[in-house]
């Protein structure tokens, strides 16, 4: 299978943490979003979804998000589940026809992901690359695991597919305290591998490229052969590595992305922010999501906040799709070593 970036070679891993600027002078960044449609909800919870079930988070949500990213002049990453193609095959035309990237976010958003066999792991993301590649023309080089549920062997499957980047490990300590929390709060069930491993915390925040023996870190220098591969965390709050993505944004409130924000900054991270497309659609009426507080609460209480969001991150980065954020840092990098 073809696909691999050709411009990325090995390089030291330190040059990807300093500030890469584009030529408006704007640190690089890029925005990612996972288009789980509500049937992802019920099941992450293992409930079943109801029947007839509207696909709103792309009937409403995409429709809403590329209106908004015209607006701020944000060019992103949407990670997609094969199971909405091809019936919602238009949709990825349009967000290619906006100059978006289309990544993988498996077939079936199974929760556990990570405890699937490596054949098994395989053949659920070659059937989304087939699916979106025939919906929209456009070949996925990234791949993002349901629910942040990781193993090791992932990356070499991924490596073997000629992908090129992975945003599966979440840097953070806190995965046991969230599912916890979770399970608390919605009073189901919530895998074990949700959010990843405590472990990923180690994780650098930048874009790396992992050992793949401890894919938490990254590959030392003197470490040939391994494939030319990548690992683009999603951003987290650097020093206490709180979560601070749209989700938790929309329930904790704007401190936490304004705090978040203030200390990527100050650290020189190559953002990475992650929005779901469910963030922006209407509010959903039933009690079996009502631990999901994004789905519940109405688009118009949402929205100042969510452009908010916007606003900051296209002012202070120039953003663009994740894989152009790598090759312009291992670019970046390689001038540096001259």
């Amino acid at each position: 299978m073809t696909g691999r970036m050709n411009i990325i070679k090995p390089m030291e891993q330190a040059h990807v943490r300093q500030k890469v600027f584009s030529s408006h002078s704007k640190p690089l960044g890029t925005i990612q979003i996972d288009v789980d449609d509500l049937w992802v909800y019920y099941e992450s919870i293992h409930r079943v979804p109801p029947a007839n079930l509207p696909a709103q988070v792309y009937e409403q949500g995409i429709a809403r998000l590329l209106d908004l990213f015209a607006r701020f002049a944000v060019r992103a990453t949407f990670f997609v589940c094969g199971r909405d193609l091809p019936v919602q095959a238009h949709w990825l035309r349009e967000m290619v026809r906006h100059g978006h990237e289309i990544a993988n976010h498996s077939t079936w958003h199974r929760t556990g992901f990570a405890r699937l066999s490596a054949a098994e792991k395989r053949a659920d993301i070659v059937t989304t690359q087939v699916l979106i590649e025939e919906a929209c023309g456009q070949r996925p080089s990234g791949f993002k695991a349901p629910g942040f549920s990781f193993a090791p062997d992932l990356l070499a499957v991924l490596a073997e597919l000629g992908f090129c980047y992975d945003s599966t490990i979440l840097p953070m300590p806190w995965a046991p305290a969230l599912r916890s929390l979770q399970r608390l709060l919605s009073h189901g069930e919530v895998d074990g591998s949700h959010y990843g491993r405590a472990r990923h915390g180690l994780a650098p925040l930048h874009p790396y490229q992992p050992d793949m023996a401890a894919p938490h870190r990254p590959r030392p220098a003197d470490q040939p052969g391994q494939p030319d591969f990548w690992e683009a965390p999603v951003t987290t709050m650097p020093l206490l590595r709180l979560p601070m993505h749209s989700t938790f944004v929309l329930t904790a409130g704007q401190p936490l992305f304004d705090a978040g924000m203030m200390l990527v900054q100050a650290k020189g991270v190559p953002v990475n922010y992650l929005l779901h497309a469910a963030d922006v659609i209407d509010a959903v009426d039933d009690p079996a999501l009502a631990s999901y507080r994004f789905l519940t609460t109405a688009w118009s209480e949402k929205r100042p906040l969510y452009e908010h969001m916007l606003h900051s991150l296209s002012e202070q980065y120039e953003i663009v799709p994740t894989r152009e954020l790598i090759e312009r840092l291992a670019t970046a990098g390689q001038r540096r070593k001259k």
